[in-house]
C-alpha cells in the first residue's frame, strides 16, 4: 500500500469521525433545547392566564434574560469573526514566508491574498462597530 493511499484512508476516516461526532452532539442537545422551549411556553401561558404583579416581574426577568442572551451571542459572533480574521492573516503571513524561503522568483506575494482577506474581515468588524452597535 502506497503512502498516498494510507494518507487518503486516514484523512477519510478522520473526516467521517468528525462528522459523526458533530451529528451526535446535535442529536444529544436537541431534546434539551426543545424541553427548554416547552417550559418557557408553559410559563408564558401560565402568566397569561394569571396576570398580576408577580407576572409582570417574571416577564421583566424574561426580557432581561433574553437581552443578556442576545448580547452574549453578539459578543461570541464578534469574537469568532475576529478569531477567523487573525487566523486568515496568520495563514497569509506563513504562506508568504514559506514561499519566500522556498522560491526565488517572488512567489511570496501569493501569501498576500489570504493576508489581505483577513485584514478586510478585521477592518469590516472595526468599521461596523463604529457605525452601529454590533
Amino acid at each position: 500500500m502506497s503512502s498516498n493511499t494510507a494518507l487518503f484512508l486516514f484523512l477519510a476516516a478522520a473526516v467521517v469521525a468528525v462528522f459523526a461526532f458533530c451529528s451526535i452532539v446535535v442529536w444529544v442537545s436537541a431534546p434539551a433545547r426543545e424541553r427548554q422551549a416547552r417550559d418557557r411556553l408553559a410559563l408564558l401561558k401560565t402568566l397569561a392566564e394569571h396576570p398580576g404583579e408577580n407576572a409582570r416581574q417574571v416577564l421583566e426577568f424574561l426580557r432581561e434574560e433574553d437581552g443578556r442572551r442576545l448580547e452574549r451571542k453578539r459578543l461570541e459572533e464578534r469574537k469568532g469573526l475576529l478569531m477567523g480574521a487573525s487566523i486568515v492573516m496568520s495563514v497569509g503571513i506563513g504562506l508568504g514566508l514559506m514561499l519566500a524561503i522556498l522560491g526565488n522568483r517572488g512567489e511570496w506575494s501569493v501569501g498576500l491574498i489570504p493576508f489581505l482577506i483577513g485584514c478586510a474581515l478585521a477592518s469590516g468588524l472595526v468599521f461596523a462597530g463604529r457605525g452601529r452597535r454590533y
